[in-house]
């Protein structure tokens, strides 16, 4: 799958996706912090997240992710992936390499430069917010 995007929008989609994830990270603590006992960490996709795929993808987030993740059963979801043998060791994600992916799967699934662009931050954010094997038990099936 060849990448769709050029170094320096990698570069600025990257940037992206750490504001957005800080973001996502004081909205949790400052949640966390007004109930005495520990949470974990939301499931659900965050309301940022989901206006921009409903938004791009013109189809409700849910059925997007769900559809997204068929088309990448062998990236996403696959044991023998490479971002899921890298979730594996490291516990995380490379946040470029992961954006790559996402541009090219969208790109062969027909999503134009702006919505692919758009598509492929809010996917990588929540998909490094809750983790990609909770991102998988939810999406892959």
């Amino acid at each position: 799958m060849t990448n769709p995007l050029t170094a320096s929008e990698l570069a600025q989609l990257s940037t992206q996706v750490e504001e957005q994830l800080r973001e996502l990270n004081s909205a949790s603590v400052l949640t966390r912090a007004s109930f005495s006992e520990p949470k974990s960490p939301p499931t659900d996709l965050p309301p940022k997240q989901r206006q921009a795929i409903e938004q791009h993808s013109d189809e409700s987030a849910e059925h997007f992710l769900h559809k997204l993740s068929n088309q990448a059963k062998d990236i996403l979801c696959s044991a023998d992936s490479d971002l899921q043998k890298e979730y594996e060791i490291f516990g995380n994600l490379k946040k470029d390499e992961l954006l790559e992916k996402l541009a090219g799967l969208l790109a062969v699934m027909g999503f134009s430069a702006g919505a692919l662009q758009m598509l492929s931050v809010a996917v990588a954010v929540y998909i490094l917010h809750i983790g990609l094997k909770t991102f998988s038990r939810k999406y892959c099936k």
